[in-house]
């Protein structure tokens, strides 16, 4: 489905944790804290944020507010929907 090497290499990258691969689905098109995310996918919100800088390294989610402190909203990148649609597709 995907030539690119990078998008496989980060759809690699999400697909080897439960837990990306949750966040990635979570994501899909809205805007969510952390604790939001953690409370759907059933993960403590400490374990999140570690979740979600590994995912902004991969350049697969962005904060949207950068600017608060607390109840920052994340979302997925144009590389994350690319893997998000990677998901879905193997889950139909």
């Amino acid at each position: 489905m995907c030539s690119n090497e990078n998008i496989l290499e980060k759809i690699a990258f999400v697909i080897a944790s439960t837990h990306r691969k949750n966040i990635i689905l979570f994501l899909d098109d809205s805007l969510h804290t952390p604790k939001q995310i953690g409370d759907a996918i059933n993960v403590r919100t400490n374990h999140i944020s570690n979740l979600l800088a590994q995912l902004r390294k991969k350049d697969l989610v962005y904060c949207a507010t950068p600017q608060i402190r607390k109840g920052k909203l994340y979302a997925l990148t144009d590389d994350g929907k690319q893997v998000l649609e990677y998901i879905k597709s193997q889950n139909e």
